[in-house]
């Protein structure tokens, strides 16, 4: 049974590379290695950028006799993201499993189901501690040459490091399940925990060559400071360069806080798991009902979908950061606002604010992932007596409130705080507007052609969704083309005229795929 589990995990992972999202059955191989390609090149360029980060301190540190403090920091940038890629899945995918109930009905001893999706999720977060940790490795042997000890150490660390972040994940994971199985409002909680830690994590990010440049000028200070603070991980530095004490060391201190861990997890995990979650007492209330439109009911059901947190975020995680980037632009506004008086710097300047505003809508994926999140019960919108261009029209709204209400407001006050000249602000909030509707319809034609319709969990909808890569990868092509124009042709016209342009271009790609959506759309929903 056992061997079961495992190969269930395991078919669900691969699922999303081999099944049709609109059957089940195996998908054409073309279309699997399209989307294999897409994941490698996504994985390829985090851990390219990992690699830059660590050839800026490999030397230096090295070449000073740190090569510990090297490998510590780096691993614990690793550790990190590990952490960051278990904490917001252990919830969903241990806890709140949409086919829990099924499994623990069966003959299944409970140790074994979450055995089997604890060694998943070991495997999930080990691609996220690689995905820095292994650039770290090869970075180090460049420039120090290949040593058989540092090799096995280094091997060691990356087979026992995710344990140590899944173990935290765990802890963590197991809280919120803790603290949101009998809470009300535990949405508005999840919520709010998320986007604090995601404010906390962007805000590191964004200081994150203050930081480097500090580890490079100061490395033994640091090396001192991680003795104290950050031990095991100095542990896990001492055990890649090739000190096996420092390796048997880590190794107990990481598989030691697992084992607590799990240990704590597998004794509450049935109780939580079958728990009876929390929810609001319906209260009678009299009242004349007042008869809704057929828009309004269908908008306030796209609405009601964006109830779970993880689901929200996941979607609209861009309008979180268009809200804040005025805010983060004050930092540098006296700077901006100099540029922006030089006359060659301002088309420069408005095509990076527009660029910028674009990018940031690109990353909100709502329409893209509307039809999947449709599920197996996608008939019901089917027979439901309202046409279908009113669904699309709904899931479009939705997706306009979202992410074209933050994109206006950002763009105007990013284009005053810089001062930019009223006829270049008026087009730059217009692009950003414009192309939140082209992001939109165009996210609705891509999932409609892809959708996922095959899923245990609705956050696999939008997490694991072929449609909302692409359509992310389709926004920010159109984004590059834009851009590049702007270079290949801006010099034969002011940058208000190429502007006005890019609206043009944007308007007509919008209009051409809602004429699509309106006759094969239709049909394609109606069939599925």
């Amino acid at each position: 049974m056992f061997k079961a589990l495992l190969k269930k995990q395991a078919l669900e992972t691969l699922s999303t590379f081999t099944l049709s999202n609109k059957t089940g059955k195996k998908r054409k191989p073309a279309a699997a290695i399209g989307f294999a390609v897409l994941i490698v090149y996504a994985f390829g360029a985090f851990a390219m950028m990992a690699y830059e980060i660590a050839k800026m301190l490999c030397a230096p540190l090295v070449y000073g006799g740190l090569d510990w403090v090297y490998f510590a920091f780096m691993g614990t940038i690793a550790f990190a993201l590990g952490f960051i890629g278990s904490v917001f899945t252990v919830k969903v995918k241990i806890y709140e499993a949409k086919d829990n109930d099924l499994l623990l009905a069966m003959p299944v001893q409970p140790w074994k189901i979450l055995l089997a999706r604890t060694i998943g999720l070991y495997a999930y977060t080990f691609v996220f501690c690689a995905l820095v940790f292994v650039p770290s490795a090869v970075c180090y042997f460049i420039v120090t040459g290949f040593s058989f000890a540092a090799f096995v150490g280094c091997f060691a660390v990356m087979l026992i490091l995710p344990l140590g972040a899944l173990a935290l994940g765990f802890l963590f994971g197991w809280l919120l399940a803790l603290a949101t199985a009998k809470l009300r409002a535990k949405n508005l909680f999840t919520a709010l925990f998320t986007t604090a830690f995601l404010i906390v994590y962007m805000v590191l990010y964004s200081k994150l060559n203050d930081y480097l440049s500090f580890v490079i000028a100061n490395g033994a200070a640091v090396g001192e400071k991680m003795r104290v603070a950050l031990y095991p991980l100095m542990q896990a530095g001492l055990a890649a360069t090739g000190d096996f004490g420092g390796a048997a060391l880590f190794s107990l201190i990481f598989c030691g806080a697992f084992s607590l861990v799990y240990a704590l997890v597998a004794h509450s995990f049935l109780k939580i798991a079958t728990m009876k979650r929390g929810g609001v007492k319906n209260k009678y209330k009299s009242g004349v009902y007042r008869q809704k439109s057929r828009f309004s009911a269908l908008f306030r059901r796209e609405i009601m979908r964006m109830k779970n947190p993880m689901i929200l975020l996941n979607v609209a995680l861009g309008s979180l950061l268009l809200i804040i980037l005025p805010f983060v632009a004050l930092f540098n506004l006296d700077f901006m606002r100099q540029l922006s008086v030089v006359e060659e710097a301002t088309g420069y300047i408005s095509l990076i604010l527009a660029g910028l505003l674009c990018l940031l809508v690109a990353t909100n994926v709502i329409t893209a992932s509307s039809v999947s999140l449709e599920g197996q019960n996608v008939w019901q919108s089917q027979v439901l007596p309202v046409k279908t261009q009113d669904i699309f029209l709904a899931k479009t709204s939705l997706h306009l409130l979202l992410s074209g209400v933050p994109a206006f407001l950002s763009a105007v006050a990013l284009s005053v705080m810089i001062r930019l000249p009223v006829l270049t602000a008026i087009l730059c909030v217009l692009i950003a507007c414009a192309f939140t509707l082209f992001a939109a319809v165009c996210g609705l034609a891509i999932n409609l052609k892809i959708p996922n319709l095959h899923w245990t969990n609705e956050v696999v909808a939008v997490k694991q969704g072929v449609s909302v890569l692409v359509a992310m990868f389709a926004n920010i092509g159109v984004i590059a083309a834009l851009v590049g124009g702007y270079f290949l042709f801006g010099k034969y016209m002011p940058s208000a005229g190429y502007l006005a342009v890019c609206l043009g271009a944007l308007g007509l790609a919008s209009g051409l795929i809602m004429i699509w959506i309106g006759s094969r759309g239709e049909k394609i929903f109606e069939s599925l």
